[in-house]
């Protein structure tokens, strides 16, 4: 019994003289983790465009309409599309332009082909769009445009040259929303009908290449 007490009374003395040894270590651990570099990380805000949560977006377009065998010409039209979800959307497009002289007409110097009134061309086209690829185009470093490429194909009509031409339609395009209702939208086509003019039924390929201002309502 007095070995057991005297063990108990060994043990409490080294357990007090070991208790400032253990301190101090712990004391210089705190000290050393406080003198670390604590990095100073800043976030940077981005003012960030969204598209407005409205489903439709009227665009009016400009651009050049390259007619086979009738020169390339300036064509304006709108575009009218209803957003499915945020990769599908439906799409109107009427556009009108004025073919140029053909080669046959410029080097003869005879009798025009086709009447000024024949030469207006006008297109009605439905079409479907894929958006593909969306990204963001960082303009300052305080503000980013969201961006999107897509794809669209569609069918249509073409009245040119005193006859509707069934048209089928691809395209490709560039957007970039630099407001959350406004965007500008770069865009190039193949709109391919039949042409029979020069005496040749041929399938041609006329491409189109437009700029449009887009408004989401």
């Amino acid at each position: 019994m007095e070995s057991r007490f005297r063990s108990i009374f060994l043990t409490l003395i080294i357990l007090i003289t070991l208790l400032p040894t253990v301190l101090r270590a712990a004391e210089e651990s705190e000290e050393n983790e406080s003198s670390l570099i604590q990095p100073q990380i800043e976030r940077t805000e981005f003012n960030e465009s969204i598209i407005d949560s409205e489903d439709f977006e009227l665009s009016a377009y400009i651009g050049f309409l390259g007619i086979e065998d009738f020169g390339t010409n300036s064509v304006l039209g709108i575009k009218l599309a209803y957003h499915v979800n945020e990769d599908i959307f439906a799409q109107f497009d009427y556009g009108f332009s004025d073919a140029g002289q053909t080669s046959f007409e410029v080097l003869s110097g005879g009798a025009p082909l086709l009447s000024d009134e024949e030469r207006s061309l006008e297109y009605y086209l439905v079409n479907i769009g894929f958006k593909l690829l969306p990204g963001e185009a960082f303009v300052t470093d305080s503000s980013t445009f969201n961006t999107t490429f897509y794809v669209v194909a569609g069918l249509g009509s073409t009245d040119f040259a005193g006859d509707n031409r069934f048209t089928i339609n691809f395209g490709t395009g560039y957007q970039i929303l630099f407001a959350d209702a406004f965007s500008l939208r770069i865009d190039a086509s193949d709109l391919i009908f039949n042409m029979d003019v020069l005496g040749e039924d041929k399938v041609t390929h006329n491409l189109q290449y437009s700029i449009a201002l887009s408004w989401f309502f």
